[in-house]
């Protein structure tokens, strides 16, 4: 199995859950929509920094901030089971300016396009392309 879209700065494993990787290895990545793949590029095309999502590949704590496998983590019906969320944070920067950043380009670029709805008030930044209509930016939604 080959993913339409290969991110250019994200390995699977940042992506994944070590379960996930375990069973299917590059292949994993067929899990991930896309347009949300695309919006991640997107974003790090932005700011031109690292942009932390999983970690347990590198011996760190986070493995169910892009596909989530884990029923105890997070709500049933989460986006990060579909593969359309992932939670991630920029070097740098605070979760509330990459949101403001995300929102002011959004319009300028298709793979922005792609996020439909940002987490609000967390520190860190959530996109997700869930099947909704945005016409003018993101709807931000509280946790």
């Amino acid at each position: 199995m080959k993913p339409r879209y290969t991110p250019k700065h994200f390995i699977v494993q940042e992506l994944v859950t070590p379960h996930a990787y375990s069973r299917l290895g590059d292949s994993a990545l067929v899990l991930m929509d896309d347009r949300i793949l695309r919006a991640l590029d997107a974003v790090r095309a932005i700011f031109d920094r690292p942009i932390t999502v999983n970690t347990w590949h590198t011996k760190g704590g986070f493995t169910q901030r892009g596909w989530r496998d884990d029923a105890e983590v997070g709500s049933r019906f989460s986006q990060h089971r579909f593969g359309r969320a992932v939670d991630f944070d920029v070097q740098g920067y605070t979760a509330e300016d990459v949101r403001q950043a995300i929102i002011d380009t959004w319009r300028c670029s298709e793979a922005l396009q792609g996020i439909t709805r940002m987490e609000a008030g967390t520190s860190w930044v959530h996109i997700d392309c869930a099947s909704i209509d945005v016409t003018d930016k993101p709807m931000m939604f509280n946790p």
